[in-house]
C-alpha cells in the first residue's frame, strides 16, 4: 500500500495565498512554501511540475475570492453596480497583495482592459446599466468602461497606499462620476 499523501495541491495552494497574502507574488516561492508547510520542496513539484503551474493555480484561487467578494456587493448595496465598484476598491484595501496579484502584477499574463469588458461574464452588469440609466445597451457599456477605469483607478491607488480615503467619499466619488457620466451620455444620444 503506498503511503498517503501528507501534503495536498490545496495545503500548497493555502500556503502560497497565505504567502501571497503578507508578501506579494514575489514573495512566493517552493522554498517559503516548503518552511510553510514543514515539507521538503519535493511535494510542491510533485504536485504542480513548475511555479509557473503553481501561479496559474493560485491566480484561480484569488480570482475566485475576489469573484465572490464582487458577487456579494452586488449583493448586498441597494444600488447593485454601485455596490459592484464598492467591493472591488473594498477589495483592493483589504487585500492589498491579493488585488496587486491579480491587476498589477506581470506574473500572469492577463486580458485587456477592453476584453475584459466585453467578456460575457459582464454582460449581465451591462445589461443592468441599461435597465437602470434607459440608456441604449450599446451607450450603457461605454457608460460601464468609463466608471470602470475610475473605479480600476482608485482601487490601483488605495492598493498602493497612494490614497487614503473613507467608504463614504468613495461611494460619492463613484456616484458623482456615473451621475455626471450619465447625463453626458444621455446628452450624446440626442444630438
Amino acid at each position: 500500500m503506498p503511503p498517503k499523501v501528507r501534503i495536498t495541491d490545496d495545503a500548497i495552494l493555502d500556503a502560497a495565498l497565505a504567502i501571497t497574502r503578507e508578501k506579494g507574488i514575489d514573495g512566493v516561492n517552493v522554498r517559503e512554501i516548503a518552511k510553510a508547510l514543514d515539507c521538503s520542496i519535493q511535494p510542491v513539484f510533485r504536485n504542480f511540475q513548475s511555479m509557473e503551474n503553481l501561479k496559474n493555480a493560485l491566480y484561480q484561487r484569488v480570482e475566485e475570492e475576489h469573484n465572490a467578494a464582487m458577487e456579494k456587493g452586488l449583493q448586498m448595496h441597494p444600488i447593485p453596480f454601485l455596490g459592484l465598484g464598492m467591493a472591488y476598491i473594498q477589495f483592493a484595501k483589504e487585500e492589498k497583495n491579493l488585488y496587486k496579484f491579480l491587476f498589477m502584477s506581470a506574473a500572469i499574463p492577463k486580458k485587456g482592459f477592453l476584453e475584459m469588458i466585453k467578456e460575457e461574464e459582464n454582460q449581465p452588469i451591462v445589461d443592468l446599466i441599461a435597465q437602470m440609466t434607459g440608456l441604449p445597451r450599446k451607450t450603457a457599456e461605454e457608460l460601464f468602461m468609463d466608471i470602470w477605469l475610475m473605479v480600476q483607478g482608485i482601487a490601483s491607488l488605495v492598493a498602493t497606499n497612494d490614497f487614503e480615503v473613507s467608504e463614504a467619499e468613495i461611494e460619492k466619488i463613484l456616484k458623482d462620476t456615473f451621475l455626471g457620466l450619465k447625463m453626458q451620455l444621455a446628452k450624446t444620444e440626442e444630438q
